[in-house]
C-alpha cells in the first residue's frame, strides 16, 4: 500500500494507481457502518486512525483493516450519508509520521559514492579496498541526524541557504520503523521495518571535508534540507529493497543513477547499531545513504575548494526517483 498524507486536513490516505486517494479512516468507518456495526466511527478511529503516526503504531492489524477499506471504497466510491471516500486532485504532503520522528542518516554507506569521494579528496580508495575493510571490520560506521522540522513536502520550494555557495543533493531511501525496540539483534532488524520512502539529503558542501563553514550540524540541518515523499510504501509491496534503483535529475539531466545493490551495510545493521542503549520508535526513519553522482563526488578540488559547476543553483528543479516508491520533485529558490 502507498500511504499518503493529503490535504487540507492532512489526513491519512492510500494512493491509487489512477492518482486518486482513498481516505482510509472514512472508508473503514463506512464499511463497518454498512455491516451494521455499532459505533462504527469510534471503532474506525481506533483501528484505522486518520493520523499517519497512530496508524503506523497499529501495525499489521491496521494494515489488514485498511486493505479491506480500500477494496470497499473502490466498489462504492461514496459511503453512507454521502461521504466521499475517494478524492482527486488533492495536495500531497510529506509522509512524516510526527515532528517527534527521528531521522537517522547513514554516512558513506555506498561503495561507489564512498570510492568517488575518496578519489575527489586526493586519497583514492577503490571499491575492492573498501570491501576488504568492511570484511575486516575496519570500515568505520558514522552518520548524523536530520531534524524532523526541516522536512518539506513534494513539490516544495526550498530556499537556498545563506551559509553556502555549494549546495548538494543525495537521493536516499528511508526505512520507516514500525515497532518499538532497543538492543535489537541484526538478524531481527528486517522485522522492524514498516515501509520505505524517498528522502533527498540536501547538504552544504563549502569545505573540502564536506562540511559547511559553521560545522557539520549546520551543513546537514537547515530549512528544507530534507524533502520527503511522496509516499510511504509498505514493506509487503517491495520484493527486495536492496535491488531498487536510485535516480536523481537536475533540470531533467541525470546526475545520480545507481542501485541499492551498492549499499555497504543494510538496514538491519543500522537498526542494530542505532538501537544499542536507545529505543527506536514507530515512525522513526533510517536513511541508508546515497549512490555516486552527487555534486561533491563529481567535483575536483582546486586550491582547497571544490569546483562549483555541479552544485545546485537558484532555479534548479530536482527530481529524485525510486521505481516502486515514487518520484520526489522540488525547486531551489532564493532565500
Amino acid at each position: 500500500m502507498k500511504l499518503v498524507v493529503y490535504g487540507p486536513e492532512k489526513r491519512l490516505g492510500a494512493w491509487l494507481e489512477d492518482g486518486s486517494v482513498v481516505d482510509l479512516n472514512h472508508a473503514y468507518a463506512s464499511q463497518l457502518e454498512s455491516k451494521g456495526e455499532p459505533h462504527a466511527y469510534i471503532k474506525a478511529d481506533a483501528e484505522v486512525p486518520c493520523c499517519l503516526q497512530a496508524f503506523i503504531e497499529e501495525g499489521e492489524a491496521g494494515l489488514k483493516a485498511a486493505k479491506k477499506a480500500v477494496e470497499y471504497a473502490k466498489k462504492v466510491k461514496v459511503g453512507l450519508g454521502g461521504l466521499e471516500l475517494i478524492h482527486n486532485d488533492v495536495k500531497i504532503y510529506a509522509p512524516l509520521p510526527s515532528t517527534a520522528t527521528r531521522i537517522a542518516m547513514a554516512g558513506a554507506n555506498f561503495y561507489d559514492h564512498s570510492a568517488d569521494v575518496s578519489k575527489m579528496m586526493g586519497r583514492p580508495t577503490t571499491i575492492e579496498e573498501i570491501k576488504k575493510q568492511v570484511a575486516a571490520g575496519t570500515y568505520n560506521a558514522w552518520g548524523f541526524w536530520k531534524q524532523a522540522r526541516n522536512v518539506v513536502d513534494p513539490d516544495a520550494k526550498v530556499p537556498y541557504p545563506a551559509r553556502t555557495q555549494r549546495l548538494d543533493y543525495e537521493v536516499e531511501i528511508g526505512a520507516v520503523i514500525g515497532k518499538k525496540g532497543k538492543d535489537i539483534e541484526e538478524r531481527d532488524g528486517e522485522s522492524y521495518i514498516y515501509g520505505y520512502t524517498i528522502v533527498n539529503d540536501l547538504s552544504i558542501r563549502d569545505g573540502p571535508r564536506t562540511g559547511g563553514p559553521d560545522g557539520f550540524f549546520f551543513a546537514k540541518n537547515f530549512d528544507g534540507c530534507a524533502p520527503m515523499g511522496p509516499f510511504i510504501v509498505t514493506k509487503d509491496e517491495i520484493d527486495d529493497a536492496y535491488k531498487l534503483k536510485l535516480k536523481q535529475t537536475v533540470n531533467g539531466k541525470v546526475r545520480q543513477n545507481g542501485t541499492m545493490e551498492n549499499m555497504i551495510r543494510k538496514y538491519p545493521w543500522w537498526i542494530s547499531w542505532l538501537s544499542k542503549d536507545m529505543f527506536l520508535y514507530p515512525g522513526d526513519i533510517i536513511c541508508g545513504g546515497t549512490c555516486s553522482g552527487t555534486a561533491l563526488d563529481t567535483s575536483p578540488v582546486l586550491d582547497g575548494r571544490t569546483k562549483p559547476d555541479n552544485f545546485l543553483k537558484v532555479g534548479d528543479v530536482l527530481e529524485a526517483t525510486v521505481p516502486g516508491i515514487g518520484s520526489l520533485k522540488i525547486t531551489i529558490v532564493e532565500k
